[in-house]
């Protein structure tokens, strides 16, 4: 694409989030405030997911990259004592986010109109960076990814969320569609892919994302979906080329659980010998093949110094690592058997094991003690890792 074309599409795409800024508002961030709401993966509730080498704190630099209406003010009601930056290229998304802070209270929040491409011109640098569904509407992905690396700190980390393609199969179709239909940036083209998407049938793989019936859905998101001028959509493959190329290192999938094929229907059709043999990359695309259904991929990358999550609890080390359990885990009685489930996932992942067995040792998951001194077998809890049912960290004392 010429330079031109970027250019006209960086317009468009500016144009799109100044008329329909999304998402919609956070009117109340009271629950944010009090702690009976909380993002989901944030350094706040999932700390060792980031920095599994250091002890939880709270006094983050944090950079929201891309904040949109309501991600800035969330990070900065959820975490008080961190230093908030949120960056976007639409003033109407700001001027709702100033609206936000200022209803909240918030003191730890600053606000700047700037695109992720010229994020070194803060003169700043971040513990953690915040970049969900933004990088795949740049004209280079690469390039955001590569500047965002450039403002982290060296132990820091990033959040990446991008849009992943076969969950979006229904969505890619009706963007095809409306581009056919000549629909552009523009309320009334906003109204009509409205109501196309009211009239589908339940059978649209486009229900995927939503189901049938219901509300309208409303224009800000219709536009954000279906006349986005610049739409990149990743499969893992995709993720891992993206990540390569930027020079940072790919640190971990948010959650693990749907990468596996230990997890998906591979399992129930008796087909994991074939994945074996595959490295880990391999086999979180053999994942998402059998999922069919995942819409985005969330992943965290860092600087090349820092370990993965994988090579921290590799071998003897693991035994060092220090349980707690997953702030978005779920607990279901199921009998004689306790089934653990993830609210984070995409893909509902369970884990059924005897109540009698695994309650005990779950209470006794204190957060200070290391797995080798709360007595319990080393490769069940690696699964229960792998399965997002407990963090691991393991703190350099």
């Amino acid at each position: 694409m010429s330079g031109d074309e970027n250019q006209a599409r960086d317009r468009a795409l500016r144009e799109l989030y100044e008329a329909f800024p999304y998402p919609l508002a956070v009117a109340d961030l009271g629950g944010f405030l009090d702690g009976s709401l909380e993002p989901v993966w944030s350094p706040k509730t999932s700390f060792p997911t980031f920095y599994p080498e250091e002890e939880p704190r709270e006094d983050l630099d944090i950079l929201i990259a891309g904040c949109g209406t309501n991600a800035a003010p969330i990070m900065a009601a959820t975490m008080p004592h961190a230093r908030v930056v949120g960056i976007d290229i639409s003033t109407a998304s700001l001027e709702i986010s100033a609206a936000s802070a200022k209803k909240g209270g918030l003191k730890n929040l600053e606000l700047v109109q700037l695109a992720i491409e010229d994020v070194e011109s803060l003169g700043r640098d971040f513990d953690f960076v915040l970049c969900e569904g933004v990088l795949h509407h740049l004209a280079d992905p690469v390039l955001g990814l590569d500047m965002l690396g450039k403002v982290t700190r060296p132990q820091g980390a990033i959040l990446v969320m991008v849009y992943a393609q076969y969950g979006r199969t229904g969505l890619y179709m009706l963007q095809d569609l409306c581009r056919q239909l000549g629909l552009g940036v523009d309320e009334s083209s906003a109204k009509q892919a409205q109501a196309l998407l009211a009239a589908l049938p339940a059978s649209h793989p486009f229900r995927l994302i939503h189901p049938a019936g219901g509300a309208l859905i409303t224009l800000e998101e219709v536009a954000d979906m279906l006349l986005n001028p610049r739409d990149i959509a990743y499969r893992v493959p995709d993720v891992r080329a993206f990540v390569e190329a930027s020079g940072l290192r790919f640190h971990r999938w948010l959650g693990n659980a749907e990468y596996r094929p230990e997890f998906s229907a591979l399992a129930k059709a008796g087909l994991l010998e074939g994945t074996r043999n595959m490295d880990p990359w391999e086999a979180a695309a053999a994942a998402e093949l059998s999922h069919g259904n995942l819409c985005q991929h969330k992943f965290v990358v860092t600087h090349p110094g820092r370990k993965t999550a994988a090579e921290l609890f590799q071998g003897e080390a693991l035994g060092r690592a220090v349980p707690s359990l997953a702030a978005q885990l779920k607990v279901e009685d199921a009998g004689i058997n306790v089934a653990l489930t993830n609210g984070a996932h995409q893909v509902p992942v369970r884990v059924i094991a005897p109540k009698a067995e695994l309650v005990p040792k779950l209470r006794a998951i204190d957060g200070k003690r290391a797995l080798a001194e709360l007595d319990v077998d080393l490769e069940f809890f690696r699964n229960l890792y792998h399965a997002d049912v407990i963090q691991l960290s393991l703190p350099q004392r």
